[in-house]
């Protein structure tokens, strides 16, 4: 006998906070990540432009990171975009926090 299809119904939606969160981090990340390869074909000397564009980066991440926070005491939302959220904001924190570091040493 075949099993009869379940369906799942809900009322879970999705997160704007948690959707703005990994936008947020997709865009920090991926200019950061720009941002390093342009001073990489530049010879290893950043201009002040590719500093300016990496704290900015770090600012979007740090307010990426709260809305995924946030997001997460949300009830009855799916939770993929505030871990996605959490995980890209979080790779782009430490990536500004190795920059930063490196540029000073």
């Amino acid at each position: 006998m075949k099993k009869p299809r379940s369906y799942l119904f809900t009322s879970r939606k999705q997160s704007v906070r948690a959707m703005a969160a990994s936008i947020l981090g997709a865009v920090s990340l991926v200019s950061s990540v720009l941002m390093i390869r342009l001073a990489y074909e530049n010879g290893g000397t950043a201009d002040y432009h590719y500093g300016a564009v990496v704290f900015v980066c770090l600012i979007f991440a740090l307010v990426g990171l709260i809305l995924a926070i946030l997001s997460r005491k949300e009830p009855d939302v799916w939770y993929f975009f505030t871990y996605l959220g959490v995980i890209l904001n979080s790779a782009d924190l430490l990536l500004c926090f190795v920059i930063m570091y490196l540029g000073v040493v």
